[in-house]
C-alpha cells in the first residue's frame, strides 16, 4: 500500500495522454481496486476528476487490527498464505501445505468455470481444512511458510500500535482534507471494511478542501458481504430480488455525469437497505439525524432491556486460546473459503464460553439503523485479553442470526500493563453499523465472549506483542462481565422512530 501511491499518480497521467482519452480520468474497483483510488487521490493528480471506491480499507491499521486492536487473522494471514503459495515453486519453499492450497485454488477454479458443483464444494471443503491448519500454527510471526520471505506481515507486527505515522501515511483517512474529489462510496453491511468506509465518507462530507466536494460524496450500503456487493443471496438469507442492484450501472451513471456531463438523475445522498424489511431507503446524511441512541443493558442472568440494573451481578466463563469460539459468518474475508454474512448462530449453543444476554419479544417493530457500540465492564485474571460482542435477531422459528460484531483487545485500549486480576476495566466494543428492522415477536440479543475464531487471532492471555507466543505459553483466562450498580454493560442501539 505505499508504493501504489506514486504508482497510482503515474497511472492516471498516463492515462489522460493516451490518443484515446478526454484526459477527464475517472477510477472504479473494489477491495484492493478501490484502495488504489485513495492512495492515488492522495498525490493530486491533475487530471483524476473523480472515484468510486467500493468494500475497500478506509484506515489500514484497522484493516490488520480491527478497531479494538485485535489482529485479523484470517484475512491478513489467511490472505498472506494464499499469495505466497502461489509463489511457492518460484521461491523453493518445500512445504506441503502451501503446495496443497496452491493446487486446491487451482481445482476450485477449474470446478467453477466447468459448472461442477459438487467437485468445487469439495475443494473448497479441503481448502478449509489446510487453511485452518495454517492459520492455527504458532507462533505465526515466525511461521516457516514465510520466514525469510520479507513479506508486508513483517512491517505491520513492526507497527501495531494505530497512532503510528507508519499507517498515517496510507491512511485514507488521514488524508480526506486534501482530496478534492467526487467520491461513490459502495459499502456492505457485511464487509470487514464497512466502520472504515463510512468514516471516510464522514471525513470527507466534513473536511473536503472544497464545498463542490462535499457535496459531492454520496454512499450506498447494500446487504452484502465482501465479495459479492449486488447479490440477493448473502450467507444465510435471501434478502430478495431488491437487494440485486447492477452495480455495473450504477457505475456508469455515475461516471457518465461526472467525466461527460451528461443530464443524469442526482444520485441520492444515501441510500441504504433496511434488512428485514427488505427494501432500499434514500436518506440524507450519515448517521441519520433521527436517530436515537438507546442504552439496553444487561442483567445479571442472561435479560437484555433498557431499564437499568440496581444490583451489581456477574456473569463468569473460561476463555481457553486451544479451543477458540468458531466464527459463524459476520463481516469475515480470509483465504480459506469461509461463509460471510448473516448465519444461524445456533451451532454455538452448547459453548460455555459465551454470555448470552436476550431481550423478551418485541411487542412492535423495532428499526435499528446506524453505528452500534457496546460498553462493557469485565475483569480477568490474565495480563491481557480479549472481548468479543455480537448483535444478533433472535427470530421466532428459533433462528439467531448476527447483524454486526466487533472486539478488544485490552491493551490497546487500558493504559495498564499487565491488568490487574479480577479488576473491572471498562471497554468500548466498536460493533460498526447496521440497519435492520426486527418484527414484532423477534428478540434482541448480544453475546459476549473472547474469541471468534478465525475472524481474529484468538489472544495467548500473556500480554506479549502479537504473533510471538508458542502452543505452550498460551493460557486460560477466567473472565468476568459485570452487570448493574457502577458497572452497567450495556449496548447502545440505534433506534429509528417508525
Amino acid at each position: 500500500m505505499h508504493s501504489e501511491v506514486d504508482d497510482g499518480y503515474d497511472t492516471v497521467e498516463w492515462a489522460a495522454a493516451q490518443p484515446w482519452s478526454n484526459g477527464r480520468v475517472g477510477m472504479f474497483g473494489q477491495s484492493y481496486g478501490g484502495s488504489t483510488q485513495w492512495l492515488a487521490a492522495q498525490t493530486h493528480p491533475p487530471h483524476l476528476e473523480v472515484i468510486a471506491p467500493e468494500a475497500c480499507a478506509g484506515d489500514y491499521w484497522e484493516g490488520t487490527f480491527d478497531s479494538g486492536g485485535t489482529f485479523r487473522l484470517a484475512l491478513r494471514i489467511g490472505w498472506t498464505a494464499l499469495v505466497i503459495s502461489e509463489m511457492a515453486e518460484t521461491w523453493g519453499v518445500e512445504d506441503p501445505l502451501l503446495h496443497r492450497l496452491r493446487d486446491l485454488t487451482a481445482e476450485i477454479q477449474t470446478a467453477a468455470r466447468a459448472g461442477e458443483v459438487e467437485r468445487l464444494r469439495d475443494a473448497q471443503a479441503q481448502t478449509r481444512e489446510v487453511m485452518d491448519a495454517i492459520l492455527r500454527t504458532r507462533p505465526f510471526r515466525d511461521n516457516p511458510l514465510w520466514q525469510g520471505r520479507d513479506t508486508w506481515l513483517d512491517e505491520a507486527f513492526s507497527h501495531e500500535r494505530s497512532d503510528d505515522s507508519w499507517w498515517r501515511r496510507i491512511n485514507p483517512t488521514s488524508h480526506v482534507s486534501g482530496i478534492d474529489l467526487p467520491a461513490l462510496h459502495i459499502a456492505s453491511w457485511y464487509d470487514i471494511h464497512l466502520g472504515a468506509m463510512l468514516r471516510v465518507y464522514q471525513g470527507m462530507r466534513r473536511e473536503a478542501p472544497s464545498e463542490r466536494a462535499q457535496q459531492a460524496q454520496h454512499l450506498v450500503i447494500g446487504p452484502w458481504d465482501h465479495w459479492h456487493p449486488g447479490q440477493q443471496l448473502v450467507g444465510e438469507v435471501d434478502f430478495t430480488a431488491e437487494a440485486a442492484i447492477d452495480i455495473t450501472e450504477l457505475r456508469a451513471h455515475w461516471f457518465a455525469r461526472w467525466l461527460r456531463d451528461e443530464p443524469v438523475a442526482e444520485q441520492p445522498r444515501v441510500r441504504l437497505f433496511v434488512m428485514g424489511e427488505d427494501v432500499w431507503r434514500d436518506e440524507q446524511e450519515w448517521p441519520l439525524a433521527r436517530t436515537q441512541y438507546t442504552p439496553w443493558y444487561f442483567h445479571d442472568g442472561g435479560l437484555l432491556d433498557a431499564r437499568l440494573p440496581q444490583q451489581p451481578g456477574i456473569d463468569e466463563y473460561v476463555y481457553d486460546p486451544r479451543d477458540p469460539v468458531p466464527t459463524l459468518g459476520g463481516r469475515l474475508l480470509g483465504g480459506g473459503g469461509e461463509l460471510a454474512g448473516p448465519r444461524d448462530q445456533r451451532p454455538l449453543d452448547e459453548r460455555s464460553d459465551i454470555i448470552r444476554y436476550t431481550s423478551e419479544p418485541l411487542t412492535q417493530d423495532l428499526e435499528l439503523t446506524g453505528p452500534v457500540r457496546v460498553e462493557l465492564w469485565a475483569s480477568t485474571d490474565a495480563p491481557d485479553t480479549d472481548f468479543t460482542a455480537m448483535l444478533v435477531d433472535i427470530r421466532p422459528d428459533g433462528r439467531v442470526l448476527n447483524l454486526c460484531e466487533g472486539a478488544v483487545r485490552a491493551r490497546h485500549v487500558i493504559p495498564v500493563s499487565p491488568l490487574v486480576p479480577g479488576a473491572a476495566y471498562h471497554y468500548t466494543l466498536d460493533l460498526a453499523a447496521t440497519s435492520c428492522l426486527l418484527r414484532r415477536g423477534h428478540r434482541v440479543g448480544i453475546r459476549v465472549s473472547s474469541s471468534s475464531f478465525p475472524e481474529w487471532e484468538p489472544n495467548p492471555n500473556t500480554g506479549n506483542p502479537v504473533g510471538v507466543d508458542t502452543d505452550e505459553d498460551l493460557r486460560v483466562a477466567r473472565q468476568g462481565i459485570r452487570t448493574g450498580g457502577i458497572h452497567p454493560s450495556r449496548v447502545i442501539l440505534p433506534i429509528i422512530p417508525r
